[in-house]
């Protein structure tokens, strides 16, 4: 049997974005992966203080972004599983549940790769899976010495994902939505019109 190649992109996705779908899908492409799971935070480590919005309404936004394209799925085994939603603990779970006979590729932003070390129990978690990390047209030579500096560890399961800059963000959108300016071009029709009939950002 082949194996699988399955993307993972977690995040709050408070809102999810354009951004974020279209990312996914120039890996899914780039790398052949037969697909790409959504996984929407509990609680993400590296932002303990903030505010999110209901796990409900994050839920929801991400199923209809994903609606309808081919090869995203969403899973809401982070907030099933409650409390901080630690990489390794996620990855561990799939990889218990899919076997050893599918390949994990976890997409993550090529700024928040130079502080693996300093990710929940990091070392057991560069065995589970590819880490793809995503850069900006001309940033790639800044992760040189990042990437070196892998090798001399014996991490070789990082490749690197060139991607256009989207000039989008969660909080962009949900400062839009708070001063009533649209939306339309940022975040899929079907999140646009949830976020109106829930006015989530106004509450």
């Amino acid at each position: 049997m082949k194996r699988k190649k399955i993307g993972v992109m977690g995040g709050t996705f408070d809102p999810i974005h354009n951004g974020h779908l279209a990312i996914a899908g120039l890996v899914k492409e780039k790398l052949a992966l037969d697909e790409v799971v959504f996984i929407p935070d509990n609680i993400p480590p590296h932002k303990l203080a903030q505010h999110w919005s209901p796990a409900q309404d994050r839920y929801k936004m991400t199923e209809l972004g994903i609606q309808g394209k081919a090869g995203f799925v969403i899973s809401d085994l982070e907030l099933k599983r409650a409390g901080i939603s630690y990489t390794y603990d996620t990855l561990k779970y799939l990889r218990d549940s899919y076997g050893d006979e599918d390949d994990f590729y976890f997409i993550v932003g090529a700024d928040s790769l130079v502080q693996l070390h300093t990710w929940h129990k990091a070392k057991e978690l560069i065995k589970l899976c590819t880490f793809v990390a995503v850069t900006r047209p001309g940033f790639a030579s800044d992760m040189a010495d990042t990437l070196e500096d892998f090798k001399k560890q014996g991490i070789e399961n990082v490749v690197m994902v060139e991607t256009p800059e989207f000039p989008v963000s969660s909080t962009q959108i949900r400062n839009l939505v708070r001063a009533g300016k649209p939306i339309a071009e940022l975040v899929p029709k079907a999140v646009a019109e949830y976020i109106r009939q829930t006015d989530l950002y106004r509450r």
